[in-house]
C-alpha cells in the first residue's frame, strides 16, 4: 500500500518515497496476529530499512482497511495470495499481511489500525494526522489512545511536570501532591507500553484499556490490573485529561 506519513485516514502517499515492495522478507517470528474491527486498536514497535514488522490479520471481501501513523515509515499489504495490493478494500476473503518498515535509518512508530465492513463508510480527506475513530462532535479532540500512550512515553522520559498537568484535580488529588506523584514514579525503572484500545467515548467522555507493565528499580515487575483508564475533556486545556482507573 505504499508509504503513510503524517498523511489523514486511508490517504496513501506515493511510492516515491518507499519502494513499490519490500525489499527485505518478513520473519515469522516478526508477525503479529492482530484481530481487526470497526473499533480502533493501537500497534507500537520500532523498524529499520533491514528489520521490518508484520502484522497478519482476517479480512473479508469488500472490507475497508484503515490505517493512521504520524512517524516516517512504509507501509504494505499482501493478500491471502501474497499480491500487494494498492487500494483499502479488500478484493477476497482470507489472511492478510501488513508490512512495515522505516523510510530510512530506525525508527519506532504507533500505528493505528481499523477494519471497516462497509466500503461506503466515508472517510473525511481533512481529518487530523493523529490516530482518530469513532470521535465525538468536537473535531479540536485528539485520540484518546494516542493521548494515554504518550502520557505514558512521557512519564518514561521522566516529563513529570507534563504528566501531572495530563491530570484531572481529581485525579492529581488522588495521587497525593506533586512531590509524592515524582517520587513513585522515579521508583520505577521502565514502563512497557502495551495495546491501548478505546472502550467508549462521547463529547466529553472517554474510557481506554492499556497493557501496562512496570519494572522496578529494585528489580520487580508487576502488570497494572487497574488498566481502564477514564477520560474527560478539558475544554480550556483543548486536551484529555486523566480522571480515573480501574479495574475492567
Amino acid at each position: 500500500m505504499g508509504c503513510q506519513n503524517q498523511s489523514a485516514l486511508s490517504n496513501y502517499l506515493s511510492s516515491s518515497v518507499c519502494s513499490e515492495k519490500p525489499t527485505v522478507s518478513l520473519s515469522a517470528k516478526d508477525v503479529e496476529t492482530v484481530v481487526l474491527s470497526e473499533s480502533t486498536i493501537t500497534k507500537s514497535g520500532q523498524v529499520s530499512t533491514n528489520k521490518h514488522h508484520g502484522y497478519t490479520f482476517t479480512g473479508k471481501t469488500g472490507n475497508k482497511l484503515v490505517y493512521q501513523t504520524n512517524q516516517n515509515i512504509c507501509i504494505w499489504v499482501y493478500t491471502p495470495d501474497n499480491q500487494l495490493i494498492n487500494n483499502p478494500i479488500l478484493p477476497v476473503d482470507g489472511k492478510y499481511i501488513i508490512q512495515i518498515a522505516a523510510m530510512q535509518g530506525a525508527t519506532t512508530f504507533d500505528l493505528g489500525l481499523q477494519l471497516q465492513k462497509d466500503a461506503e463508510t466515508p472517510i473525511s480527506s481533512t481529518e487530523p494526522t493523529t490516530l482518530e475513530t469513532n470521535q465525538s462532535e468536537n473535531s479540536n479532540q485528539k485520540d484518546p489512545a494516542v493521548f494515554i500512550r504518550n502520557h505514558y512515553l512521557s512519564l518514561n522520559n521522566r516529563e513529570y511536570r507534563q504528566t501531572w498537568s495530563n491530570l484531572s484535580d481529581q485525579f492529581q488529588n488522588y495521587s497525593g501532591n506533586y512531590s509524592e506523584y515524582q517520587k513513585w514514579w522515579n521508583s520505577v525503572k521502565e514502563i512497557k507500553i502495551g495495546n491501548i484500545e478505546i472502550v467508549n467515548i462521547s463529547n466529553n467522555t472517554a474510557s481506554v484499556d492499556a497493557d501496562l507493565w512496570y519494572y522496578m528499580n529494585n528489580g520487580k515487575d508487576f502488570k497494572d490490573t487497574r488498566n481502564r483508564i477514564y477520560l474527560i475533556w478539558s475544554e480550556n486545556n483543548n486536551t484529555w485529561l486523566i480522571n480515573d482507573k480501574s479495574e475492567p
